[in-house]
């Protein structure tokens, strides 16, 4: 919104303009959605299509020859692990920020997923 039009609702003090919010759900259409980036040593994960609360706290990547990894955060909806995963189908747990609830989307990328690449699982945040 243009600062003009802003300044006629907002209620301007000494330049602090007080902000009252409240979260609400997200509904969204289908599953989680993870888009990937990196190489064959590190996987960078963007997450989209996050329903809930719209949030993730941790993120975790499981191939069909390792254990679970715990993912990084590294900005945004983005989470990545350092770890050699090519030619894995991959499974991913997710936890939001706000409710707590955990979700795993199993089986989200085939064996032979590539980097630039967009997954949909079939689960999401309520």
């Amino acid at each position: 919104m243009a600062k003009p039009a802003f300044m006629q609702i907002a209620q301007w003090k000494a330049g602090i303009v007080p902000v009252m919010y409240r979260r609400v759900p997200c509904v969204r259409k289908g599953g989680l959605r993870f888009s990937f980036q990196g190489n064959g040593y590190w996987l960078l994960v963007y997450v989209m299509n996050v329903g809930g609360a719209g949030d993730i706290k941790n993120m975790w990547v499981k191939g069909t020859k390792t254990a679970w990894i715990s993912m990084s955060h590294n900005w945004g909806a983005s989470y990545q692990a350092f770890a050699t995963l090519h030619g894995q189908a991959l499974s991913f747990r997710l936890t939001s920020y706000t409710t707590k609830q955990t979700i795993t989307a199993y089986n989200v990328a085939p064996a032979n997923w590539n980097v630039g690449l967009t997954y949909q699982a079939n689960v999401n945040f309520h």
